[in-house]
């Protein structure tokens, strides 16, 4: 019987509204992506994201959760980090994270590769790198919309969708970098900055 899917780690980001995105791997039972909006019972995280900006590395570590209980309402404890959990990252104390709504959550896509993205956001916009299989890359950058100071409104919400990128190989080589555009539809994005990058963790073979 395989294990239930569980949270391995947590990217933060935003500040008036604020996103949890799972870090999954390719190992049960943290193989499945998750894009979640959350808020946090501390102040922590808000002062410390104003003080270093859009684009620093913000992660928790949370105790257990299950794919089951991310539900809106649904609350875990977390220790809560500046950079990443486990390696560098620089502790900044326990918070309890609230889940307020499941923007996106699924397994990794099947073949055939294509270079896929999230697109999220609220007063900000994030890109999500869509994962197939190993070995894969994991990745968020921030983006807007080509000309505008502001993705949205303030408390207008982008909901979610896949944003294909033509032409582009589905691995590092080809994934997306600060200052290029691309249609998603609705227009053209800018990618602003790339806000987490990781390979290491995604380089095991379920199988």
């Amino acid at each position: 019987m395989s294990p239930e899917p569980a949270l391995h780690g947590l990217l933060l980001l935003g500040t008036d509204t604020v996103y949890a995105v799972h870090l999954p791997t390719f190992t049960a039972p943290h193989d499945f992506q998750a894009v979640l909006r959350v808020t946090l019972d501390t102040d922590t995280y808000r002062t410390a994201r104003e003080h270093y900006g859009t684009a620093a590395l913000f992660t928790a570590r949370p105790r257990t959760v299950l794919l089951k209980d991310l539900e809106p309402g649904a609350t875990c404890r977390a220790d809560l980090f500046f950079g990443r959990f486990g390696r560098d990252g620089e502790p900044l104390g326990e918070v309890r994270i609230t889940i307020e709504e499941t923007v996106h959550v699924g397994p990794p896509a099947a073949e055939p590769r294509t270079l896929r993205y999230v697109l999220f956001g609220r007063e900000q916009l994030y890109l999500a790198h869509v994962l197939t299989g190993p070995p894969d890359f994991d990745q968020v950058v921030t983006a807007q919309r080509a000309g505008e100071w502001w993705a949205t409104e303030a408390g207008e919400e982008t909901p979610a969708r896949t944003v294909t990128v033509p032409g582009r190989p589905d691995d590092l080589t080809g994934r997306l970098r600060p200052g290029e555009q691309l249609t998603d539809g609705g227009g053209e994005l800018q990618v602003l900055a790339e806000v987490y990058l990781e390979t290491a963790d995604l380089t095991a073979d379920p199988a």
